[in-house]
């Protein structure tokens, strides 16, 4: 018989609050994919501390032991080039100064599979990336899928990934591989695609979206994803996946 699962409340670390983004978050991003250029960004740096950077640090900060408790190999630190993703764009390769989104990221390296968060002028986007780019001769992802096809989809099951998930290609985003993914049915589809995104978007009007109660949201999702984070990194994803799910398995999660 399988332990009982805790019931996990999320909660701030004292001093470093998460309160939430605010809708003035998605209008400084708005603006900024209107005014894109440096005199503006200049201009309205202190609203990028103010609504991006500083609640952006926050969460972080909040969530970072949760996703230690998860996998305590990714990183955690709310500091550039680590989880959170510089605004300023390279100019030998860039039009413009500045990208319109933002990202929080919790995996390893640059381009490593990997938990985020989204956002955009839109709204934001939780979800998992995996990195399935050939590497050593083989495509990590996809080769364990076909290998232990049936342990991915009974994960799938137990840890609810599907339908509210959508599963798409990184670059492209357009055409989704499914709109409401299903691993039975389309866990074929991802051959020879390099970069691949499952994720939950949430409109700026969501009330989630601009609440402290993204914490516990993104909480839930990232331990729901997290096994596709195993399925993209292990070579032994099966016996991996049963520690996490002896260890951690499908938690409940409620905001405080």
């Amino acid at each position: 018989m399988r332990p009982a699962r805790p019931a996990i409340a999320a909660a701030s670390p004292g001093g470093h609050e998460f309160r939430g983004f605010s809708r003035e978050t998605f209008r400084f991003l708005g603006e900024l994919y209107t005014h894109n250029s440096v005199p503006w960004f200049n201009k309205h740096r202190a609203e990028y501390e103010e609504f991006l950077m500083n609640p952006a640090r926050a969460f972080v900060t909040s969530i970072g032991p949760f996703i230690k408790f998860i996998n305590p190999t990714l990183d955690t630190e709310p500091k550039f080039n680590r989880t959170l993703v510089r605004l300023n764009r390279d100019m030998r390769f860039a039009k413009k100064p500045y990208k319109d989104f933002f990202l929080i990221r919790f995996g390893k390296a640059k381009w490593d599979s990997e938990l985020f968060l989204y956002l955009d002028r839109n709204g934001m986007e939780i979800g998992s990336f995996v990195n399935n780019e050939k590497a050593e001769g083989r495509r990590k992802f996809e080769e364990n899928i076909a290998n232990h096809s049936d342990a991915f989809v009974d994960a799938c099951a137990r840890f609810k990934i599907g339908k509210e998930f959508s599963a798409y290609e990184l670059h492209t985003g357009t055409e989704p591989i499914a709109a409401k993914f299903n691993a039975r049915r389309d866990r074929a589809k991802f051959a020879g695609i390099d970069y691949i995104i499952f994720g939950k978007e949430l409109a700026k009007t969501n009330p989630a979206a601009t609440s402290s109660g993204l914490l516990a949201l993104a909480m839930k999702t990232y331990n729901r994803l997290y096994p596709l984070y195993i399925f993209a990194t292990s070579d032994n994803p099966v016996s991996e996946l049963q520690a996490y799910d002896n260890r951690i398995g499908l938690l409940k999660i409620s905001s405080r």
